[in-house]
């Protein structure tokens, strides 16, 4: 390991950077006319189907099974209705699914997956694969997909199960990954790196690829959900060090065979939103839209206004909403933990 180099503020420059270059190449096309100023329906939706999670993760960001963080309005037959409702808009390009777990959804997720498939739709299903038999791989295969993300927190069962909470979820999460790449779905496994599990992210990117996964993230815990109050999960500087610059001698070891990478911090994340018109919200599974899973603010609520509506008025430039940009600016940039809110935690905002 080279000790002398500082990989975080290597890495936390390029990605400010990037923020910048893009922020100008994106003014540049606006004046041309080659960028909207605002889209009048977005690109794409996040579906957050359920709070209901049949593991127990520490760090869970949303704080997904406790039962009074968001109450299931959306059932299935309001999703499926919603989602009609969202085809006959005119549709979008992209849904992600994603709970709490999308599979205790049962058939009925693929009623919702079914809707706007038929219209063109490409999915990122988000799971942690403990439902996923062979026969549901069959069924998920027939979809368009940007890709398929799995949640492998060990290269070893011991750590894994002890981190959710759930005896025989790494054995499901490593079978459930190897179905879905052999069945031709672009497979990702998404690791997230903690004190203890930091001296094996060599081994879990062995793992990941033995798997068939065309792409592992390794990403830092994010202060949210159940994690605000298990700070000993996140890195100290020296251990985020250590993981860029593993991360950097990974992703040259797979180039050409897997992309290995990092998550973004918080902060950076949502500073290319503010850059950016917006082009996407959260739908709760109380039917509130949210304005973004690390933004704590609610705009209305698909069971009780109009959407297409919501999003003409407030949602397609809320970036700029002085409470939003406060928000971003309270994150440290040290370490990533809002000053203002614990999110998924505190009651969200309304705007």
């Amino acid at each position: 390991m080279d000790k002398k180099k500082d990989y975080v503020k290597i890495c936390h420059a390029r990605d400010d950077k990037f923020v910048k270059t893009e922020k100008e190449r994106i003014e540049t096309l606006q004046k041309s006319g080659w960028y909207p100023e605002k889209y009048k329906f977005p690109l794409t939706l996040q579906f957050e189907l359920t709070t209901h999670c049949n593991v127990r993760c520490r760090h869970c960001y949303n704080n997904s099974g406790v039962a009074n963080n968001c109450s299931d309005r959306m059932t299935i037959e309001e999703w499926k209705k919603f989602s009609e409702y969202v085809v006959s808009k005119g549709g979008i390009f992209q849904c992600v699914l994603s709970g709490g777990e999308p599979l205790l959804m049962g058939d009925g997720l693929f009623d919702i997956m079914d809707i706007l498939h038929k219209d063109g739709t490409s999915f990122l299903v988000i799971s942690n694969a403990y439902l996923l038999t062979q026969e549901k791989v069959k069924r998920f295969a027939k979809y368009n997909y940007a890709w398929f993300q799995i949640s492998i927190d060990g290269a070893t069962a011991e750590w894994h199960d002890d981190f959710r909470q759930r005896e025989g979820s790494w054995d499901r999460a490593v079978n459930g990954a190897y179905m879905i790449s052999k069945e031709g779905i672009p497979l990702t496994i998404a690791h997230s790196v903690t004190p203890g599990n930091l001296k094996d992210v060599d081994k879990m990117c062995k793992l990941a690829y033995e798997l068939g996964a065309g792409n592992i993230i390794l990403g830092e815990v994010t202060p949210s959900g159940r994690s605000a109050n298990n700070l000993e999960l996140l890195l100290s500087y020296d251990e985020k060090n250590y993981l860029y610059q593993m991360i950097e001698e990974l992703a040259s070891m797979y180039s050409g065979k897997m992309r290995v990478e990092r998550s973004s911090t918080a902060k950076n994340q949502l500073l290319r939103y503010i850059n950016t018109p917006n082009s996407g919200v959260i739908i709760r599974p109380n039917g509130d839209i949210r304005l973004d899973c690390m933004a704590p603010f609610v705009l209305g609520n698909v069971l009780d206004d109009d959407f297409e509506t919501i999003w003409l008025e407030k949602a397609s430039d809320c970036w700029k909403n002085p409470a939003v940009l406060e928000y971003v600016m309270s994150y440290g940039d040290d370490n990533d933990i809002n000053t203002m809110y614990k999110n998924y935690y505190d009651s969200d905002i309304k705007i």
